[in-house]
C-alpha cells in the first residue's frame, strides 16, 4: 500500500453499494445487485488488509488515517446498520461479508487515536 489509503477504490466501493441499494429498492435484477455488493466487498476487504498491514509497520504516517477514520466513525456504522437490515436470502452471503468488513474497519476507527496525528 506504500502508506497511502486507496481512496479511489474506497469511493468507488461506496458508490457501488449505494447503486446496489437503489437497484434493490427499485426491485431490479438481483444478480446485478449481488455483483455490485461482491465487487465492493473485494475492494473494501483489500483496503482493510492494506490498512492493517500499513498500521503494523514500524513507521506509520498517521496523518494519512486521521480524516479517513474520523469520517469512518460516522460512515461505517451507517453502512453496518443499512446492510445488516436487509432481509434477502439471495444476498445473505454477500451482505454478511460486507457487514463484516465494515465492522472490521469500524473497530480500527474506534481504536484510532486522533491525538496521535500530527497537525
Amino acid at each position: 500500500m506504500y502508506g497511502e489509503i486507496d481512496l479511489e477504490s474506497y469511493t468507488i466501493s461506496l458508490i457501488r453499494i449505494n447503486s446496489a441499494l437503489s437497484k434493490l429498492e427499485a426491485e431490479e435484477d438481483i444478480s446485478q445487485v449481488k455483483e455490485l455488493f461482491n465487487d465492493s466487498f473485494r475492494d473494501l476487504n483489500k483496503l482493510y488488509k492494506d490498512i492493517v498491514d500499513d498500521l503494523n509497520q514500524e513507521e506509520v504516517n498517521l496523518n494519512e488515517y486521521h480524516l479517513f477514520f474520523q469520517n469512518g466513525k460516522q460512515t461505517f456504522p451507517q453502512y453496518i446498520e443499512v446492510l445488516g437490515g436487509i432481509d434477502n436470502p439471495e444476498l445473505e452471503d454477500c451482505l454478511r461479508d460486507l457487514v463484516n468488513v465494515f465492522m472490521n474497519l469500524n473497530k480500527i476507527a474506534d481504536g484510532f487515536n486522533p491525538n496521535e496525528a500530527v497537525e
